[in-house]
């Protein structure tokens, strides 16, 4: 288990601590419409589910290129996020996306409609199924936000500035308090994120995502052109072996509306031991749990905090449990101590 903990620590300490940015004016090639007009349009009620839906269109049928920081502390990191759709030759459109980090040898992703591509340098390049890169927007923007509807509430709070724009504030709060409250703040023009933000019980910022510069764009650029160019590498025919699903634990404690999205066995350390993995989401927020036999004792339980990102490990009878996700640390303990051998 201590490989284990390695690898999430050197995850944690990575982090640039450059000091918080100030935001640029974001006013590059947005349309000219008015809130006004824009609120009006089709007689549509204005409420959280008309915004969280032109949230929606915005992310899938715009194309744009941003700077993003996520912002921890005093601990950042910067990306470029780019979005488009490029038409071919064949007159078929092709979806195009990329993150990129702006600072050190990260991990650079690409996606092309629903192949998902990594980048890292030394290391070999590899692809997998995605409709999105979710790197700093959770799954549920990209779909139906009625699955949330038992576990959250939607609520529409007033306007406010952010970087010389004019933006929507809606408030999705946990229902049971297991999750972190999430905050979004949309731009009235585009309809794309200007802010994001995990809020704790408290109402106190425990993470956030800036976007610090937006271009909008009425067509493709250069960059998205480049990009619908590339030939990514293909996506395995088959799983690996050892990626077999597992049953072998029962789950006694599951926070309301998180569902098992997939388990399986594989390695996670650095000396090839094996562990079950088992990942749930509701949406919002995924966590993850990883059960394998004890490498050696540590002082159960171990708590460490990122940010939103909690990382909890405890010791069973016979088995070592982590549970990582971006919820307080009391609910992904709850999740571990809850794991039991069937």
């Amino acid at each position: 288990m201590r490989n284990l903990f390695l690898v999430f620590f050197v995850f944690f300490s990575q982090l640039s601590l450059a000091a918080t940015p100030k935001l640029d004016v974001l006013n590059a090639g947005l349309p000219n419409v008015s809130p006004t007009t824009l609120e009006s349009a089709n007689g549509e009620k204005i409420n959280a589910a008309y915004w969280l839906k032109r949230l929606q269109t915005a992310l899938t049928e715009s194309n744009f290129e941003a700077g993003i920081v996520t912002i921890k502390g005093s601990k950042t990191e910067s990306y470029q996020w780019t979005h488009g759709f490029f038409s071919e030759e064949s007159g078929k459109s092709v979806e195009i996306e990329r993150v990129s980090p702006l600072i050190g040898n990260g991990i650079a992703i690409i996606r092309k409609n629903d192949t998902l591509s990594y980048f890292e340098a030394n290391k070999e390049p590899y692809s997998v199924k995605g409709t999105s890169i979710r790197n700093f927007i959770p799954a549920i923007f990209y779909k139906d936000f009625s699955s949330l509807a038992d576990s959250y509430q939607f609520v529409l709070v007033s306007k406010s500035q952010i970087a010389g724009r004019s933006a929507q504030l809606i408030r999705i709060e946990s229902v049971a308090k297991e999750t972190y409250n999430f905050w979004v703040w949309i731009d009235v023009i585009s309809g794309l994120p200007l802010r994001l933000a995990y809020i704790d019980e408290k109402g106190e910022v425990v993470e956030q995502v800036l976007m610090t510069h937006l271009s909008y764009l009425t067509e493709p650029n250069d960059e998205i052109r480049k990009l619908a160019s590339l030939d990514l590498p293909e996506i395995p025919n088959a799983a690996v072996a050892m990626n077999q699903q597992t049953n072998n634990w029962q789950m006694g404690y599951v926070p309301k509306g998180f569902e098992l999205l997939k388990s399986d066995r594989h390695h996670v350390s650095i000396n090839r031991e094996v562990a079950d993995y088992y990942l749930y989401s509701d949406g919002l927020v995924e966590y993850s749990v990883y059960v394998q036999r004890p490498i050696e004792s540590f002082n159960s339980p171990l708590v460490l905090q990122d940010g939103a990102t909690s990382f909890v490990m405890v010791h069973a009878d016979g088995y070592d449990v982590t549970v990582v996700g971006m919820m307080p640390a009391e609910t992904a303990f709850n999740i571990a101590m809850g794991v039991k051998s069937k």
